[in-house]
């Protein structure tokens, strides 16, 4: 195990993660290998009365750490059982690591859009994956988990068999989004298909995503509304099927939980994050199928930016009278 300190090399590289505009300054950093690590650092803190926090990826980075930082990036084993179909992962480790290993076997997690994302916190803030209509939680599929203290440092998790996944993305200009939200809302989808839209913003350009996955065939056809950018559905193996990585960046991100979603309510959110005097890039993403939870939808919101949450808020009040919670998993740099 390394420990640094302020001012030592590599406790830059060490406390950085994926968000790079939140910075921890903590006072000392423990970038542990094993529990016995974990056990020593978490000792630390107590016997020097300071707080600890724990960062794999620093994703989901909210609060920076001041007092003791536990680095868990090095504590990243992956094992496969291809008979038992359970996956340990240590709390270090990524996704990715994860899909390559079970792949060769079939097999695939319930892992979500990015394959860089740290294992234990996406599944500890319970994990929408590509496929979690079809298949629920991935929260759900924990058979274990190891502690030391309040530390995770590792997961057992089941694996599902999967082949081929039917997935794909359409692209459209802004300018069709009334017709797209239109239908996407009008869409009866079916259980077993995962599916999102998304406005995302290039330098010149703004475009409306959908996108869609399940491991059985599906038609997308009434979604084709006005001329595409991309049109892309095919069968392909698991790991396809997720995004690629992003390189990090600065963020800002919250959502809500909303048990109904009346169209003219979803085009108002549209059209207020839309005007926003700040970029905000929203989601919806419907829930239901294998997934048990009292709300119809997911809407989360993420700016290229910080100090943003008066302007969030703006667009979550248009929802206001519909939410019903919060997920875990898409809360960025909001302490």
């Amino acid at each position: 195990m390394q420990i640094f300190h302020p001012g030592d090399s590599g406790y830059d590289d060490e406390r950085s993660g994926f968000q790079t505009s939140l910075k921890h300054e903590p006072q000392v950093i423990f970038a542990v290998e094993s529990a016995q690590d974990v056990e020593e650092a978490l000792r630390y803190a107590e016997t020097h009365g300071l707080d600890h926090t724990v960062q794999a990826t620093g994703h989901g980075l909210t609060t920076p750490a001041t007092g003791v930082l536990i680095s868990t990036r090095r504590m990243n084993e992956v094992h496969v059982d291809p008979v038992t179909r359970i996956a340990r992962a240590g709390a270090g480790a990524v996704w990715q690591q994860v899909i390559d290993k079970a792949a060769p076997h079939g097999l695939a997690p319930l892992s979500g859009d990015a394959s860089d994302v740290g294992v234990v916190g996406y599944t500890l803030g319970g994990g929408y994956s590509v496929l979690a209509r079809e298949f629920g939680f991935a929260k759900d599929r924990v058979r274990t988990t190891e502690k030391v203290g309040d530390v995770v440092t590792a997961l057992e998790f089941e694996l599902l068999e999967v082949g081929q996944v039917h997935s794909g993305e359409m692209h459209f200009d802004a300018r069709h989004a009334e017709a797209v939200f239109d239908a996407f809302h009008r869409w009866d989808l079916p259980d077993h298909v995962t599916t999102s839209l998304t406005t995302i913003s290039f330098p010149g350009h703004d475009i409306v995503r959908l996108t869609y996955a399940s491991t059985r065939p599906f038609s997308v056809d009434h979604l084709r509304v006005a001329p595409r950018l991309t049109d892309e559905l095919s069968a392909k193996p698991f790991g396809q099927a997720v995004g690629a990585p992003l390189p990090p960046h600065t963020y800002q991100g919250d959502n809500v939980l909303l048990n109904d979603l009346p169209l003219d309510v979803l085009h108002r959110v549209r059209e207020t994050a839309a005007n926003s005097s700040v970029p905000i890039f929203l989601g919806l993403v419907p829930l239901g199928g294998a997934l048990k939870i009292d709300a119809t939808h997911l809407l989360k919101l993420i700016s290229p930016r910080l100090h943003v949450r008066e302007q969030h808020e703006e667009v979550f009040d248009v929802v206001r009278p519909f939410v019903v919670g919060k997920s875990q998993n898409f809360v960025y740099a909001v302490g």
